[in-house]
């Protein structure tokens, strides 16, 4: 029945077969990605909103190699559209509620070169340059980008508080280099551009200047990603530890008339099967959990921030792909940034549960809910319930 699935799968494979005929006649493949996501708050927070955004990134990849004999070699160029409302805005919360709650309007995206050399003993290195996302290469885990708070999908919320740490759709000039072993290691580090408007709502993109004011940001991280009790089909993880480093430009202090120059911070995550149905792969269970540290009170809002959370995959009846995530994530405030509040600020904790219903394997839709607990570390503010539903789609 061509239109099984409410016509999902007809749609897919039809936009599957464009993007392979033009691949292999070009080198050229676009690309497509769609967060929307309706959530409101029934109860608690500073006011009740229901609210809908979204996020639409897209673009192209040239195969280097296919189009110029470029052995190793891609070339990526993107664009963003955002739209829609933040219900963190009427929560009054600091985990933002959706991952979609960024920079509106329509924006360009990344545009870089990279570069993967095979090395004789069979470790690779990869070098990408141009304009990119820090949230590409550093900080995230696979679970991450199933969850709908922005609080954790796809990085940390609090390296965003404490350090000028871009994700999708905010770019700038960089440079990555990531070395993989063949021994399940990888190590990366980044040097990023840090203009002075990067957090600006009006921020598109489209100044492509290099300027005497710009800060900078650098980052390190080493990956381990093991299959534990079995090479090839053993229990497979992901963990790493990074951090980062900025400067360049003056950052106004919560408590004083003064401003730093400079801060820095740590994290350390991971992410572990730990259990596989041993007759079906699908079916599996894995954890994460992580902790973020920024030690600079005077200037970053968040001195620590702790996460973790539960993957069941495949155990719904009949629904062999779809998957449940159970997330918690809590942020502890800095003394610097408590005080220079009305109400002071302790920490704010969230706790999620979101099914992953999975119409295909381009497009999904799932269920959400989020109890905010202390939002923003207000005592004064009501637990807040954030109940909604987020689709996905990428081609």
């Amino acid at each position: 029945m061509p239109y099984g699935n409410f016509g999902v799968n007809y749609l897919s494979d039809n936009i599957a077969k464009a993007q392979n005929g033009l691949y292999e006649k070009t080198g050229f493949n676009f690309f497509f990605d769609y967060y929307a996501t309706l959530l409101s708050n029934p109860y608690g927070g500073a006011s009740q909103a229901t609210t809908y955004n979204h996020i639409m990134i897209y673009g192209l990849t040239a195969d280097m190699q296919k189009i110029l004999g470029w052995k190793g070699a891609k070339f990526v160029v993107s664009g963003a559209y955002n739209a829609g409302g933040n219900l963190s805005d009427s929560i009054g919360n600091f985990f933002t509620a959706s991952e979609a709650s960024v920079a509106t309007g329509a924006m360009f995206y990344e545009m870089y070169l990279a570069q993967t050399v095979n090395l004789p003993w069979n470790d690779t290195f990869k070098v990408r340059l141009g304009r990119m996302s820090m949230g590409d290469t550093f900080c995230s885990l696979p679970a991450f980008g199933y969850l709908v708070s922005g609080g954790i999908d796809a990085n940390p919320e609090a390296l965003f508080a404490n350090s000028p740490f871009t994700a999708s759709t905010i770019a700038t000039w960089g440079i990555t280099a990531q070395y993989n072993t063949i021994e399940n290691l990888s190590f990366a580090a980044g040097l990023y551009q840090v203009p002075p408007n990067i957090n600006s709502s009006g921020w598109d993109g489209t100044n492509f200047t290099i300027n005497s004011d710009d800060g900078y940001m650098m980052l390190f991280q080493a990956t381990w990603s093991p299959a534990l009790f079995g090479k090839d089909s053993g229990l497979s993880g992901v963990y790493q530890i990074g951090g980062y480093f900025y400067g360049g430009y003056e950052v106004q202090e919560f408590n004083s008339a003064g401003s730093r120059g400079n801060a820095y911070g740590f994290y350390i995550q991971g992410q572990q099967t730990v259990w596989v149905n041993e007759n079906n792969s699908d079916n599996y269970v894995a954890v994460w959990a992580g902790a973020q540290y920024a030690p600079v009170a005077s200037v970053q809002q968040m001195t620590w921030m702790a996460y973790a959370g539960l993957q069941f995959q495949g155990f719904v009846p009949y629904r062999p792909n779809d998957g449940i995530y159970v997330s918690w994530l809590g942020g502890w405030f800095s003394k610097d940034y408590s005080d220079s509040q009305p109400d002071g600020a302790s920490c704010e904790n969230v706790v999620e549960v979101t099914y992953v219903v999975q119409l295909n394997e381009n497009v999904s839709i799932q269920p959400d809910f989020q109890y905010i607990m202390q939002p923003y570390g207000n005592s004064n503010i009501d637990d807040a319930i954030v109940i909604g539903t987020q689709l996905l789609v990428s081609f």
